[in-house]
């Protein structure tokens, strides 16, 4: 008889880990969930420390939220999470990095709410989070309702979140680009929200704690290195309505990351329009800024 299939996936993406992954495990197993539910899917991106042996002990251990994991050749966040898309079982998927962890009835809220409350045509469910270390509790300025991403962007704070996607949207997977290991997560939601909406929920999932090696601590040295995915995901952005303000910031970065990608003599797709041509004039300040800062960094 085969395993009932779960109405969840918590789905993770880690790379060297191993001494955070308990933590996460711990608070999957304090959920109170009807057995066979959810299940939790750990997508290792070619870890160098002890996180293969961290993952199959904790497979062995059990619990109401049983573990799968598997190994990809290194290649980044996004990749990994490519490959959990198409591995997950759940409805829904549900995106929660390694140095995250649920707080106690996060997955009966979290299926409450997409089963209850989102509409047909959303493609995410997005619920505020906890930022222990920094005292600060996100929250949506109008939670309960439909959204473009666009709207999300023009009309709430800009903070992280945590994702839950609905298994089988057409198109539920991010670009990829050669020689690059690095792509925003808005690449895929701004993508996804030119025919699709998103619901802002107002329950508190999780507990994050940003690593000082992680991906938001370097994410201006990311993209500098990944010139090619930060251009697409700000034309990308470009394509979908924003406020003036944004429209302004997202094409400054697009001219900024463009000159970063010629220094490199890297193929980055070339300015949409004459906005973002008359952008670049300006763009070549803010690349040097970056390496200046980048230099004093060093």
């Amino acid at each position: 008889m085969s395993d009932p299939v779960p109405r969840l996936t918590v789905l993770t993406a880690t790379r060297d880990r191993a001494h955070l992954l308990p933590r996460l495990s711990a608070s999957l197993r304090g959920q109170d969930i009807a057995p066979g539910s959810a299940e939790w899917l750990v997508v290792d991106d070619g870890s160098l420390d002890d996180t293969p042996d961290c993952l199959d002990a904790i497979a062995a251990q059990g619990g109401p939220v049983p573990l799968r994991h598997m190994r990809i050749a290194p290649g980044g966040k996004h990749r990994a999470l490519n490959a959990g898309f198409a591995a997950a079982r759940g409805d829904w998927i549900m995106v929660v990095d390694s140095d995250d962890w649920l707080v106690p009835g996060a997955l009966g809220a979290a299926l409450g709410t997409v089963e209850r409350d989102a509409p047909e045509d959303v493609f995410a469910v997005i619920f505020p989070l906890i930022v222990p270390a920094a005292a600060r509790q996100f929250r949506f300025v109008r939670p309960h309702r439909a959204a473009t991403y666009a709207a999300r962007a023009n009309e709430e704070p800009p903070f992280d979140s945590t994702l839950i996607f609905r298994n089988g949207t057409p198109g539920l997977r991010f670009p990829v680009f050669a020689d690059e290991d690095f792509l925003s997560e808005a690449a895929l939601l701004y993508k996804l929200g030119r025919s699709g909406r998103v619901w802002l929920a107002d329950h508190v999932l999780v507990h994050a704690e940003y690593q000082p090696d992680g991906l938001s601590a370097r994410i201006r040295s990311l993209r500098m290195a990944c010139p090619v995915g930060a251009c697409h995901t700000y034309q990308t952005i470009l394509c979908c309505d924003l406020v003036p303000a944004l429209r302004r910031r997202a094409l400054a970065n697009y001219a900024r990351f463009w000159w970063h990608g010629v220094r490199q003599r890297r193929p980055v797709p070339g300015p949409e329009g004459a906005a973002q041509r008359a952008m670049l004039g300006f763009g070549w300040v803010f690349c040097l800024l970056d390496l200046i800062a980048e230099a004093r960094r060093q």
